[in-house]
């Protein structure tokens, strides 16, 4: 699973003061893709650059976060349509 200072250093920020308020984005976006049935126990790259997108829409990384916004929500509904993502039923 990514982590806030990984995420800090994809957007460039060199202090850590911002990372309990990445770390709440993270749970966050986790919390979103489990909404629309995404299995969050997958550890993978697809799954960290959703988690990343979701940061950088908050922050408005670049003055672009309304594009990381529709990117993020863009890969979120992709993944919650594929079978390799998607929660198994109980």
């Amino acid at each position: 699973m990514v982590s806030a200072e990984q995420i800090r250093k994809k957007m460039r920020i060199t202090h850590t003061h911002s990372d309990i308020d990445i770390a709440d984005n993270i749970e966050a976006a986790r919390l979103d893709m489990s909404r629309v049935g995404i299995d969050m126990q997958r550890d993978n790259a697809l799954l960290d650059k959703a988690i990343e997108l979701y940061c950088k829409a908050q922050f408005d990384y670049l003055g672009k976060g309304d594009q990381f916004m529709k990117n993020y929500e863009d890969m979120r509904d992709a993944m919650s349509l594929t079978g390799e993502y998607k929660c198994a039923v109980k």
